[in-house]
């Protein structure tokens, strides 16, 4: 027999990027999102923290901002999608406590979205994102050890100064966590034309 060849097809991008700050501006992002009274609003459980979806017009958050910005033009480049501009629509602050989770959700009315990690430990919990394609679920046959071809779930662990750009279509959550960890989140939108020509 000749040997197997195998196809991806249909995949999911996630980019990571990194970007490095001084303590002193980390330390003030951690501080407008766990102490701004006006800004928060809370979780039904009444203990995580979410500020408003301004933080990228807030001149503390500039510098990741701009980076942010330059990565996603980068993931948009290698995706060779064609675009006007790129507008985000948001950016928020997460403090999530120990022992709150964060539930199942997308971002709609987006194109990518991303969170970039300001205070975790090892004890932190991953975010997890779940496979798109509910046929998959219609047989699953028992798995020797689980890989990125065989599994339904993936996680990448919060660590501090990385960002990861996922698709806003693709459902995502943080399980109960055992410390509390600080993130920052946004939307982003592609401007210029949409489908293909004459459709």
């Amino acid at each position: 027999m000749e040997k197997i060849k195998t196809h991806l097809v249909f995949p999911t991008a996630l980019h990571i990027f990194n970007h490095k700050m001084e303590q002193e501006e980390q330390q003030i992002m951690v501080n407008y999102i766990k102490g701004t009274k006006n800004n928060e609003t809370l979780d039904v459980a009444g203990l995580s923290k979410h500020t408003k979806n301004n933080l990228h017009k807030i001149p503390e958050f500039a510098r990741l901002r701009n980076t942010i910005n330059d990565a996603t033009h980068e993931v948009v480049k290698k995706m060779e999608f064609k675009y006007d501009s790129l507008e985000m629509t948001g950016m928020w602050g997460n403090a999530l406590p120990k022992g709150n989770a964060h539930a199942p959700h997308t971002h709609s009315n987006n194109f990518l979205s991303g969170v970039f990690y300001l205070q975790s430990d090892i004890h932190s919990s991953p975010i997890q994102f779940f496979d798109p394609r509910p046929q998959t679920s219609i047989l699953s046959p028992r798995r020797k050890e689980f890989t990125i071809q065989n599994s339904d779930v993936t996680s990448f662990e919060p660590i501090e100064n990385m960002g990861l750009i996922f698709p806003s279509w693709l459902q995502h959550w943080v399980r109960p966590t055992d410390s509390e960890r600080v993130s920052i989140s946004w939307n982003i939108i592609l401007r210029g034309d949409y489908g293909k020509p004459n459709t």
